[in-house]
């Protein structure tokens, strides 16, 4: 099978599965999610751990999966749960003799806040078309960042972190996004006022961009090119959710605001 082919099927069996679990149910949605967090926080500690430290990357596992499942489970004590957990890896990198307190909490933290997180707002504004929405709005402004770049694509957006990014590409996946959002509320959902709906779309494209930046930094520091192989011809949870993670917590602001 050719690498487009390859990208293709597995990117719509991706596709499927998430748009797939928001439609069934709240629950289908959750153990959708579920999954992101376990794959995503594993993938979380390879970048942060070595290669055989395997009880940081548990620890880092279950400290991202504890933090999302209790969150959703127990949401009246969501808070009190939430930061029991965030101060837990402050109470293990003081006892732990094997490993240092940047390794520790950069792993746990980021496990929870980046991948978890996220995650954890998903299921609180759970709303089938809103969701879908998003979803389709940050892989339209992949998709057309990534052709407008190749097509027309000269000056670098961040090449320190990604070399491959430009301007042109940023600003034609921005544009077309925002020209969807107003097309399909405009004349078919109308879930919320037209400009609401593009100034949730400019907040999907700008935070969606500087997660997958985020995403990149980390993958250069570790010195690896996927975040994993779970996805083939994607990589890891995190190379196809890098935006998500840090545009739906800006999502879930601007809603809050608006």
């Amino acid at each position: 099978m050719s690498e487009l082919a390859k990208r293709t099927v597995f990117g719509s069996l991706f596709v499927i599965v998430v748009i797939g679990g928001i439609l069934l149910n709240f629950w289908a949605f959750f153990a959708v999610m579920l999954v992101t967090v376990l794959i995503g926080s594993q993938e979380v500690s390879k970048l942060v751990a070595k290669e055989d430290d395997r009880a940081l990357k548990l620890m880092t596992v279950i400290m991202g999966t504890l933090f999302y499942v209790l969150s959703v489970i127990f949401c009246k004590y969501s808070h009190v749960l939430q930061l029991i957990l965030i101060l837990t890896p402050l109470l293990i990198a003081l006892f732990s003799k094997n490993y240092s307190f940047e390794k520790i909490t950069v792993s746990c933290w980021t496990a929870m806040f980046f991948v978890a997180l996220p995650c954890l707002l998903m299921m609180e504004m759970y709303d089938k078309y809103l969701l879908i929405i998003i979803f389709c709005l940050i892989w339209i402004n992949d998709i057309f960042a990534y052709l407008t770049g190749m097509a027309i694509g000269r000056h670098k957006l961040f090449e320190r972190i990604s070399p491959k990014k430009t301007i042109e590409g940023s600003m034609g996946g921005l544009v077309m996004t925002i020209v969807t959002a107003f097309l399909v509320n405009h004349y078919w959902l109308n879930i919320m006022g037209d400009w609401k709906m593009m100034g949730m779309a400019m907040v999907v494209v700008i935070f969606g961009s500087l997660g997958d930046l985020c995403e990149s930094m980390m993958k250069r520091q570790a010195g690896v090119k996927d975040s994993g192989n779970v996805i083939p011809g994607h990589g890891g949870i995190l190379d196809r959710f890098d935006a998500t993670f840090l545009a739906m917590p800006a999502v879930y602001c601007y809603l809050m605001i608006i």
